[in-house]
Formats: C-alpha cells, sequence, structure tokens
C-alpha cells in the first residue's frame, strides 16, 4: 500500500433505479472526498431484459481511502459490480474519454 495521494478511476455496474446516482455520491461526500469527473449512462439493458447502468468516476485519494471507498460501494443495494484502477492502471481509453467529456463541457459554459 502507498501513502502518496493519487488519482483512481471506478467502474460502477448499477441497478439503474431513480436515487442510486445519489446513494454512490454520498458515499464520496460522506467521506470527504471530491469527485473529479462523474460520467454515467443508464438504461443499458442486460441479456435478462432488465436495465443495468454504468458509472465512471475519477478522484484522487490515498489506497486505503480508495479500497475502503470501494468496499462500501460494493456493499450498496444500487450497486452490483465494482472495477477500480490505480492512476497507472486506468484504460488509455477511459482516461482519456474522461478528459474529452470534461473539455466538451468547458467550451460549452455560459
Amino acid at each position: 500500500m502507498t501513502n502518496e495521494m493519487q488519482l483512481w478511476l471506478v467502474v460502477l455496474t448499477t441497478r439503474d433505479h431513480a436515487g442510486d446516482t445519489a446513494a454512490i455520491a454520498s458515499v464520496f461526500s460522506g467521506r470527504g472526498i471530491q469527485i473529479d469527473s462523474f460520467i454515467g449512462f443508464g438504461s443499458n439493458p442486460k441479456a435478462s431484459g432488465e436495465s443495468q447502468g454504468r458509472i465512471m468516476i475519477t478522484f484522487h485519494a490515498f489506497e486505503g481511502r480508495f479500497r475502503a471507498l470501494c468496499r462500501v460501494l460494493a456493499s450498496l443495494e444500487a450497486v452490483a459490480v465494482v472495477q477500480g484502477f490505480a492512476d497507472a492502471d486506468i484504460p488509455t481509453a477511459l482516461r482519456g474519454k474522461a478528459l474529452e467529456v470534461k473539455l466538451l463541457l468547458a467550451a460549452i459554459e455560459g
């Protein structure tokens, strides 16, 4: 375990119900962790026909806090799967998409 603050990425598979996003966000705010980026999509049909959501969140934290956060996220009824990545292990395409969305949103500021 490292004692350095670093960038983390979590990818969540959720059940896509009303209030799920708020429950997930409260895990971060309740622990004083600022979310750097939050990109989510709902209504992705599973093979069973049920709807599920996918959420990608980036944030900075120490490794111990990251691991604890992932355990809490995994315990939520709203979350089916938690995948976590340290800064060096974040897939390049995901990192690029997060930055791309950030830049697109900055371009439409009024």
